[in-house]
């Protein structure tokens, strides 16, 4: 609705009729472009072999042509795991007011998060995001015992989130796999759903259904269920799944384009210089006789005084294919937020310019790192849970008041770091415990340790004082006795 110019009446806007057409992309289709084998240059509809036809021997026969294929998207998917997940999560106390009590536990809850192998799960959970576009981490108690799984394409899981309509939260989750037998034959599906308390198991044949589950139906319209065993509680008060979508589907979705033509493009230019690799020989005259090995080479050449003979100059296109392939290359790693690393000829860079060159990349991952940040919030609230029951401390550590977050991984001169922290500890805006956390050396309980080690010096002076002032005092006694 606007208002009119003159009579400043409402009037209604006529809204253009905008259908956006969307492409469906399997995970299966994923996968493929990851792989080299699977990508579309070896496809012989996309790129075609030669056919040709033999007069002598009327018949047709095929000729292979050169087809290159490139690991592009593991470059990228490498690129942008090393700056995820090249550092661990951060981990800081928000209390105002942190007692020795309350450091100790959270150091014991960080000391869990490591042993628990959490960093490991996030990373792969971050590598399945950026393959197949979604990830999900399980979490499950087994004889009081914290485990975790990662769920993914990749490990042969279809996933199936529900979310409420209302506030948005998961309330149900459901992974599906299969069993195969030795020839690689489908013969059993399973499904299993948590809800916010229990965790049920279904089963079907493949090659029989067997009847069906309303309740599974009606959450994700699958049919033809038969639930086994019995329900199981999994013991915690939610969802214990985080799961995760990328919209784009894969990181390198948007250059995908660009990379088959890229690999189209080098495969026409090696099929053109495995054709003009060798010069072409024009022959003129009569009596000619060639006499050569068998690899085709030229050894002797009998032809009469009026023959002749010289080699055709190929064509130099060398400088077309160049801007191409150049072209192609530098648009697939600026669409995808990679960095061709450049050659360095001289000694360290300083850190400006190392953040300038991977500056692409630093800024994909900082956006990465906020669109992962509920993925972190969720795997420190079940972990702390999960955890607290493990250990027998879940009041304790649900009281603690944790802020997690990403710190994307920056390629950076260790040297001028520590120069920075010293110079900024001595100036006494930063302090020592944060110094030593921030050199990258460190240890999460790097300062206490660095705190016992100067307890442990003082002590170690105060008795050195304290045994020089008893032999003084010994030497003076002595000497009163002899005098007297």
């Amino acid at each position: 609705m606007h208002l009119c110019a003159l009579c400043r009446k409402p009037e209604k806007a006529q809204a253009p009729k905008d259908t956006t057409l969307w492409q469906t992309v399997s995970q299966g289709q994923f996968i493929r472009e990851y792989y080299t084998s699977g990508h579309l240059i070896n496809d012989n509809t996309y790129y075609p072999d030669r056919i040709k036809y033999d007069e002598e021997k009327k018949q047709f026969f095929t000729e292979k042509v050169v087809r290159c294929a490139f690991p592009l998207q593991m470059i990228i998917t490498s690129q942008h795991l090393v700056h995820i997940a090249g550092n661990d999560i951060r981990h800081e106390l928000t209390d105002s007011e942190v007692s020795e009590y309350r450091q100790k536990l959270f150091l014991e809850w960080q000391k869990g998060w490591f042993d628990e192998n959490i960093e490991t799960r996030l990373y792969f959970f971050y590598k399945s995001s950026y393959i197949v576009g979604e990830a999900a981490l399980l979490f499950y108690l087994k004889d009081r015992k914290m485990y975790t799984k990662n769920l993914s394409f990749l490990y042969g899981d279809t996933l199936y989130p529900h979310y409420d309509s209302i506030t948005g939260e998961l309330d149900a989750f459901a992974r599906k796999f299969s069993d195969y037998d030795d020839e690689n034959n489908e013969y059993v599906q399973w499904l299993e759903v948590w809800d916010n308390k229990y965790l049920r198991r279904y089963r079907r044949d493949v090659q029989g259904v067997r009847g069906t589950v309303t309740k599974i139906k009606e959450l994700f319209g699958l049919e033809g269920w038969v639930q086994v065993g019995k329900e199981e509680e999994h013991g915690f008060d939610c969802v214990p799944v985080v799961y995760h979508r990328r919209e784009e589907g894969a990181c390198w979705s948007f250059v995908q384009d660009a990379i088959d033509k890229y690999e189209l493009a080098v495969s026409y230019l090696c099929q053109n210089n495995m054709a003009y690799a060798f010069p072409i020989m024009v022959l003129q005259g009569d009596n000619v006789d060639i006499q050569g090995d068998i690899y085709g080479q030229v050894k002797a050449i009998t032809a009469d005084t009026e023959a002749n003979i010289k080699y055709l100059e190929r064509s130099d296109n060398t400088a077309a294919f160049e801007l191409q392939l150049n072209t192609l290359l530098k648009q697939i790693f600026l669409g995808a937020f990679a960095v061709m690393p450049p050659e360095v000829k001289s000694g360290d860079l300083p850190g400006v310019a190392i953040k300038l060159i991977y500056s692409p990349s630093l800024d994909r991952a900082m956006i990465d790192a906020k669109e992962f940040d509920h993925v972190i919030d969720e795997v420190r609230r079940l972990f702390t849970f999960a955890f607290g029951i493990q250990q027998g401390k879940q009041t304790q550590y649900q009281s603690l008041k944790i802020l997690s977050y990403i710190v994307p991984y920056i390629h950076q001169n260790t040297a001028e770091l520590i120069q920075n922290l010293v110079q900024a500890t001595s100036a006494g805006i930063l302090s020592k415990e944060t110094g030593s956390e921030l050199t990258g050396y460190g240890k999460n309980y790097e300062f206490s340790k660095i705190t016992a080690e100067t307890k442990e010096q003082e002590k170690a002076d105060l008795i050195y004082q304290q045994l020089k002032t008893k032999q003084t005092q010994g030497k003076s006694t002595v000497n009163d006795t002899t005098t007297k």
